[in-house]
C-alpha cells in the first residue's frame, strides 16, 4: 500500500511537470515571432546626429494583460521598433543581443512590450529585486518618456529580468531625481530565448498635455555580462539615457485622459519607543496625508498635513577628520518628489565614474527643513507645494509650518523657484528662500542663475555653462545686516573620451543662507576635473584606461591661500573582465588660523600644513556573485601620519537575498596625540517579491560607541498601497558587551487614490 502511494504521488507529480513544460512551450510558441536577424543592417540614417525614430502607437479597445506573456492583440497588431543600437563600448555597432518592442495605449494607460533575445539566457545577470535599487550591475531596460515633447523634461523608468523598478525625474536633460516613485507595472519572464517584459504606465502618473498626439521616447538596454549598452535614439558615446533632447518620438497618441487630477495619500501610523535607560516607553498614534490637485495639465498643488517621514532610510554614518560640515543627502519623499524644480545654479552636483559628487555649497538645502543642525527630528505641522509650467516658465513654491520644539518655538519657511526655458535647451531663473528653520532670526536669500546647455558643441560635444549671483540678508547679529553676495559658475564638457569641468565660487564672509549649505564662508574656491579616457581596441584585455586631475584651490577674500588639494591618477585600468585599478597622489594644504580638535583631546595647532599620501584601490566585476572594493591609502596627515583601509563586500546568491560587508579603519598620528576610527555596516537584504522586501542596516563606529539597527520591511500589496514596519534600536558599546538604550517599532499604512 504505502509502495501504491509514493507510486502515485510520483507520476502526479511528473504529470505537473510535463504540464509545466507544456505551460512554457506554450508561451513560446504563442508569443510573436522575432522580427531581427542575430546581425541586422544598420541604416546609415539612424547614424545621422539629430535623426529620431518613430514608432506609431496601436490604439486598443482590449488592453494587453500585464504579465510578461506577449501574446496579446494588441502585440500581433503593433508597429514594431528596433534594434537598439550600440552607445558603449562600441558606438554605432549592432548589440550582440537584439532588441525589439512596441507601444500601445487607451484612454488611461501607455503600454510598452520588450523583447530583449539572448542567445545565453542562462548568462543573464539579474540579482536584484527591491525597488529603487540601482540595478547597474544587471541587465536592465530603461524608458524614458518626454510627456510634453519639450526635449528638455520628462519621467524615467528601469527595470530588470526579475521585475525590479527604478524610476525619476527628468529636468532640463541635465538632471534626474531617482527618488521620485510614481506608480506603474512591469511584468517579467525569462525563457530559453531571452527575457521579455510588459509595462503599464498610467496616465494620471503623469503630467502631459491632452492636446498633443506626440510624445518623445528613448528606450535603452544594459547587457551587463559583456557591459554592453544600446539605445535607439541618438547612438553616441557621450549620449544618457535621460537626454531627452536626443530622444525619438511616439506618434498616434489620441484621446489621452488624465482624469479629475486628484490625488489622496493618507497613512495613519503607530509608534512605540522605549527608553531601556529609565525604564519608560510611550505609544504614540497619528495620522495625516497629501493631498494633490492638478489645476492644468501643467500644474499642481500639493497640501501635507502632519507630514511624515517615519519610513525614511537612515542617514550612512560618517567620520569627519576635516574642519567643516560633510553633506547628507536628502531622503524624505516629500521633498524629493519635485527637487528637480529648485536645482540652481548647476550646484547640486554630478555623477562621476558611477558615484555622485557632494556639492560643496547649496542656496536651498531641504535638510534644513525638519531636521535640527544636529539630525534630530523636528515635525512640520503642515506644508504646501506648488510646482509645474506656465507657458515656457517652471515655477516651484513650498512653505511649511515647523513644530516647536524644546529649543525652539514654531517657525514658518517659504521657498520660491522659477525657471525660464531661452534658446534651444538653456534656462534663466531666480529663486528666493525666507526664513530660519533653525533660529528666532529674521533670514531672506535671492538670487538668479543662467543655465547654457548644448549637445551639439563644435558639432560633436555636449556643454553645460552656469553662472549665478545670490544675496543674504539677516538680522542674526552673528552677521552684519546689510546685503551679503555670492557668485560663481562652471563649464562641463562630458565627452566620452575624456571630460573637462571647471568651477568658480565666491562667498561673502557674511553670507548666510539659513535654508542652504554653506560649510565655509569669506572665500574663493577654483577647482577642476581633467579626465581623459580612451576605449582600446587593439589590446584584448584592456576595455578603457583613465588619466585624472581633480584639483580645489581656496582662497580667502583677500587672495590669501586657506587650503588647497590636488589629485593625479596617473593608472587606472577597467580590464575586458570589468575589474579595475587604481592609483593616486594626493597633495594636500591646509593653513589653520586657530587650532583644531580633530578628536577628542587630539589638538592641531595653528599654523600652515603641508603633506602628500599616496591610494592604491582595486574594484572586482559587479557582475560576479561576490564582488570587493578595496582602498588602502598612507602618508602625512597635518605634522602627523595617517592610514587609511577601506573595504566593502558584496554578496548576491539571488535574486532574494544580499549582503554587504563594509570596514573602514582609520590610524592617525600626530604630535597631540594618537588615535583610530572604525566604521563597520553590514547590510541584509531580504526580497520576498519586487514588492515585498526586508532590509536590514547595522551601523557601528568607536567614536559614540554605539550600533545602530535599521529594519525596514515594506509591502507594496497593491501599486501606490504600502505597508511600513520599521524597527530602531541603539546600543551603547559597555565594558560589559552592547546593551540596548533605546528601542522604537513603528507601522505606517499608506494608500494613493486617484481619481
Amino acid at each position: 500500500m504505502l509502495q501504491n502511494n509514493i507510486t502515485g504521488k510520483l507520476i502526479i507529480m511528473f504529470a505537473l511537470l510535463l504540464d509545466s513544460l507544456g505551460s512554457e512551450r506554450a508561451i513560446a510558441e504563442a508569443m510573436i515571432e522575432r522580427t531581427i536577424p542575430d546581425d541586422p543592417d544598420i541604416p546609415a540614417i539612424r547614424l545621422e546626429r539629430g535623426h529620431k525614430p518613430e514608432i506609431k502607437a496601436y490604439r486598443v479597445e482590449n488592453p494587453p494583460r500585464i504579465d510578461g506573456i506577449l501574446d496579446d492583440d494588441a502585440w500581433h497588431n503593433a508597429e514594431v521598433a528596433g534594434p537598439l543600437i550600440q552607445y558603449r563600448p562600441k558606438a554605432g555597432k549592432p548589440m550582440d543581443q537584439q532588441t525589439e518592442f512596441r507601444v500601445a495605449h487607451d484612454d488611461r494607460n501607455i503600454y510598452v512590450a520588450v523583447w530583449c533575445w539572448d542567445s545565453e539566457p542562462d548568462k543573464i545577470v539579474s540579482r536584484y529585486m527591491r525597488r529603487d535599487d540601482s540595478m547597474s550591475p544587471d541587465d536592465y531596460v530603461i524608458i524614458s518618456l518626454d510627456t510634453f515633447n519639450d526635449q528638455r523634461n520628462g519621467y524615467w523608468f528601469r527595470f530588470n529580468p526579475n521585475g525590479a523598478r527604478q524610476d525619476g525625474i527628468v529636468s532640463n536633460n541635465s538632471n534626474i531625481n531617482s527618488r521620485w516613485d510614481g506608480i506603474w507595472e512591469v511584468k517579467t519572464r525569462r525563457t530559453e530565448e531571452g527575457w521579455f517584459a510588459e509595462v503599464a504606465f498610467p496616465l494620471n502618473t503623469f503630467s502631459f498635455d491632452p492636446d498633443s498626439t506626440e510624445w518623445g521616447m528613448n528606450l535603452t538596454r544594459n547587457l551587463k555580462r559583456l557591459d554592453q549598452r544600446g539605445i535607439w535614439s541618438s547612438p553616441r558615446a557621450s549620449i544618457r539615457s535621460y537626454y531627452m533632447a536626443e530622444a525619438g518620438t511616439i506618434k498616434g497618441l489620441y484621446g489621452l485622459k488624465q482624469g479629475l487630477g486628484l490625488e489622496l495619500n493618507p497613512y495613519i501610523i503607530g509608534k512605540e519607543t522605549e527608553n531601556r535607560e529609565t525604564g519608560e516607553s510611550e505609544f504614540d498614534f497619528d495620522w495625516g496625508g497629501d493631498f494633490r490637485y492638478r489645476i492644468t495639465p501643467k500644474m499642481s498643488a500639493t497640501l501635507s498635513y502632519n507630514t511624515d517621514f517615519a519610513a525614511a532610510e537612515t542617514d550612512t554614518r560618517q567620520v569627519n577628520l576635516t574642519r567643516f560640515s560633510l553633506f547628507f543627502q536628502e531622503k524624505r519623499r516629500f521633498f524629493l518628489e519635485d527637487a528637480g524644480v529648485f536645482t540652481f545654479g548647476g550646484l547640486e552636483g554630478r555623477v562621476r565614474r558611477g558615484a555622485r559628487t557632494s556639492p560643496v555649497f547649496l542656496p536651498y538645502f531641504s535638510r534644513r527643513i525638519g531636521l535640527t543642525s544636529s539630525g534630530t527630528v523636528v515635525p512640520l505641522i503642515g506644508a504646501g507645494k506648488l510646482s509645474g509650467r506656465i507657458g515656457d516658465i517652471d515655477i516651484g513654491i513650498i512653505d511649511a509650518v515647523i513644530d516647536s520644539s524644546s529649543e525652539l518655538d514654531s517657525q514658518n519657511v517659504f521657498l520660491g523657484r522659477a525657471t525660464k526655458q531661452v534658446l534651444d535647451q538653456s534656462t534663466v531663473g531666480v529663486i528666493m528662500t525666507h526664513g530660519d528653520p533653525n533660529s528666532d532670526y529674521d533670514n531672506l536669500l535671492v538670487g538668479s542663475d543662467f543655465r547654457y546647455l548644448s549637445n551639439n558643441f563644435l558639432d560633436k560635444y555636449r556643454l553645460e555653462a552656469n553662472a549665478f549671483v545670490l544675496g543674504t540678508q539677516s538680522d542674526d547679529p552673528d552677521f552684519d545686516d546689510s546685503l551679503a553676495p555670492s557668485f560663481g559658475g562652471n563649464v562641463i564638457i562630458p565627452a566620452d573620451e575624456f571630460e573637462i569641468d571647471g568651477s568658480f565660487l565666491q562667498i561673502d564672509e557674511n553670507f548666510n543662507p539659513a535654508m542652504g549649505f554653506a560649510p565655509r564662508r569669506g572665500i574663493r574656491r577654483f577647482a577642476s576635473v581633467l579626465t581623459y579616457q580612451p576605449r582600446t581596441d587593439d589590446i584584448e584585455w584592456l576595455r578603457q584606461y583613465f588619466l585624472i586631475y581633480e584639483g580645489e584651490y581656496v582662497t580667502n577674500l583677500s587672495n590669501e591661500l586657506e587650503s588647497s588639494r590636488h589629485e593625479l591618477t596617473p593608472l587606472s585600468f577597467m580590464f575586458e573582465s570589468s575589474d579595475s585599478v587604481y592609483a593616486r597622489y594626493e597633495n594636500s594644504y591646509d593653513a589653520l588660523v586657530t587650532d583644531f580638535e580633530i578628536s577628542d583631546g587630539v589638538v592641531i595647532q595653528a599654523g600652515d600644513y603641508d603633506w602628500n599620501r599616496g591610494i592604491l584601490g582595486f574594484q572586482t566585476a559587479t557582475k560576479r556573485t561576490v564582488s570587493m572594493e578595496q582602498e588602502y591609502s598612507f602618508g602625512n596627515f597635518y605634522d602627523g601620519d595617517r592610514t587609511e583601509s577601506k573595504t566593502e563586500v558584496n554578496y548576491l546568491p539571488s535574486k532574494h537575498f544580499g549582503t554587504t560587508l563594509g570596514y573602514t579603519r582609520q590610524n592617525v598620528n600626530l604630535p597631540g596625540g594618537d588615535f583610530s576610527v572604525k566604521l563597520a555596516s553590514l547590510t541584509a537584504l531580504v526580497n520576498i517579491t519586487p514588492d515585498f522586501t526586508w532590509s536590514n542596516v547595522f551601523q557601528y563606529d568607536n567614536i559614540s560607541d554605539t550600533l545602530g539597527v535599521n529594519s525596514r520591511l515594506i509591502w507594496e500589496y497593491h501599486p501606490g498601497k504600502r505597508i511600513f514596519l520599521v524597527l530602531n534600536q541603539s546600543y551603547l558599546d559597555e565594558r560589559t558587551g552592547l546593551v540596548l538604550k533605546q528601542m522604537d517599532t513603528t507601522l505606517k499604512l499608506s494608500s494613493i487614490f486617484r481619481f
